[in-house]
């Protein structure tokens, strides 16, 4: 069965020169099930820690031996808001916590089980929970870096466009832990998913499409965000239109942040490897993330 060219461009595995669609999932999918028991079983880990009443309402911490002013590093995974889980989402895990730097992936419901916004919430209350915890201990990290990839993307950046939740973590004494915001192959438009199959578990409604759209949001009423560097990044192979949406979120984001860096990644990097290859030391994604979370806390990471 055929479908439109609007339909493809809105479907990364089509753009992926590796393997066909359907392979490039199923690749994805077991090798992202295979660094995960990887990890559980070579890092010392606590899983499934509740933030909410759900099933999927967990988070995962790997690097549970390192020191409570250890950085944090806080993995959103994709999968359009109805795929995935975090029990496929500890690529970072390998490579950062050896060097000193802890891990959480974080579950969340999915659609059509919940609604749009329900998931735009949880991911608040998951990042608040995070915070809280670290916050009540004698000895605080000096910085968490939160990072999303596609759909989780965009839930990552959901938090800097909501001026309430921002002024409740500042009052609370959290956001000051927040150093960093890492969007990898993001969508930040909802609108055009409305003619997609995409659309038949999101069931989005014009106000979660024009509250949720952040490229097309007016901004000139937010407050501008201080102290916090966000990266955007994609890559060559990821669809076209993924590929726009990055540089249109960076344009947006200079509004409301003063510190954004743009990273575009060649040699055949796709919608799928630019996160497996987190597992490569060496990968540029990889070192421009370590770069910037030891920056923040030079001469405190401890390295096991």
């Amino acid at each position: 069965m055929s479908i439109s060219d609007h339909e493809v461009s809105y479907s990364p595995s089509r753009w992926c020169r590796r393997f066909d669609h359907i392979k490039i999932l199923e690749h994805y999918l077991t090798f992202a099930a295979k660094v995960t028991e990887n990890a559980r079983k070579t890092l010392k880990c606590k899983l499934d820690v509740p933030y909410g009443a759900t099933d999927r309402a967990k988070y995962d911490v790997y690097g549970t031996d390192l020191p409570d002013d250890a950085p944090i590093l806080i993995f959103i995974h994709g999968g359009y808001w109805q795929e995935g889980s975090k029990e496929v989402a500890s690529f970072a895990a390998p490579v950062f916590v050896p060097n000193g730097i802890k891990v959480i992936t974080v579950g969340y419901d999915l659609c059509p089980q919940v609604r749009f916004k329900d998931i735009i919430s949880q991911i608040k209350v998951a990042i608040e929970e995070i915070l809280k915890s670290v916050s009540s201990r004698s000895t605080m990290p000096r910085s968490v870096w939160i990072v999303g990839h596609s759909a989780g993307a965009h839930l990552a950046v959901s938090l800097l466009f909501d001026a309430s939740w921002l002024e409740k973590m500042a009052k609370q004494r959290y956001l000051n832990l927040l150093k960093g915001v890492v969007l990898i192959s993001g969508i930040y438009n909802l609108k055009p998913l409305l003619d997609t199959t995409i659309n038949d578990a999101l069931k989005l409604t014009k106000d979660e499409v024009d509250a949720y759209s952040f490229t097309i949001m007016d901004t000139t009423n937010i407050k501008p965000i201080r102290d916090l560097k966000v990266i955007v990044t994609h890559g060559e192979c990821d669809s076209p239109v993924f590929n726009n949406e990055s540089r249109e979120c960076v344009q947006k984001l200079v509004t409301i942040v003063d510190n954004v860096q743009y990273i575009f990644l060649r040699e055949n990097v796709d919608h799928f490897d630019i996160v497996e290859r987190l597992t490569e030391p060496e990968f540029l994604l990889t070192k421009a993330i370590m770069d910037n979370i030891l920056e923040n806390n030079r001469g405190r990471i401890v390295k096991k």
